[in-house]
């Protein structure tokens, strides 16, 4: 008889546990689509790699980039579609640059100072051909959006999150 209640305990006690990390588990599921959809397109499509870290789709990223962006950046009529046609424009010449997941790691110090150099001088002409988009008062809109972006990017990365 006291073996048959061991085992009733061990049995209930193996069940409660197996609840509560189910529970746990499907609390945190529930919560991650919550956290993607503020922070854009991740790894939605496999293809991209372990992580989420791979690369986007330009069109699809210049549509999130101006989304976030209008929260900030009041559009007139029309710019918002021209602003986006400028992220795509400028998304696949750095998709271009970057070329194949993992080149970046197989680069040489000089290598990377290169291509980093070069990607600035695109941002510049981003921002430049940007800047003809936009009115004074819009601009500095876009920059304060700017600004908030580098500090949830350095949140992240000081959590431990993706860059």
């Amino acid at each position: 008889m006291k073996k048959f209640g061991m085992l009733f305990l061990c049995i209930a006690l193996a069940i409660s546990i197996s609840c509560g990390q189910a529970g746990k588990k499907q609390a945190a599921d529930q919560s991650q689509p919550e956290a993607q959809a503020q922070e854009g397109p991740r790894m939605q499509d496999p293809q991209r790699g372990p992580g989420g870290r791979g690369q986007f789709n330009p069109e699809e990223m210049a549509k999130f980039q101006v989304q976030q962006m209008a929260e900030y950046v009041k559009f007139t009529e029309g710019q918002e579609a021209k602003v986006t046609e400028l992220f795509v424009k400028y998304g696949k010449l750095m998709q271009e640059m970057r070329g194949a997941p993992g080149s970046f790691r197989d680069m040489t110090d000089a290598q990377r100072q290169e291509m980093r150099t070069k990607m600035e001088a695109q941002r510049a002409e981003q921002d430049k051909e940007l800047k003809a988009l936009l009115s004074e008062e819009q601009y500095k809109q876009y920059e304060v959006y700017q600004e908030e972006m580098q500090k949830r990017r350095m949140e992240r990365m000081q959590q431990g999150g993706r860059p």
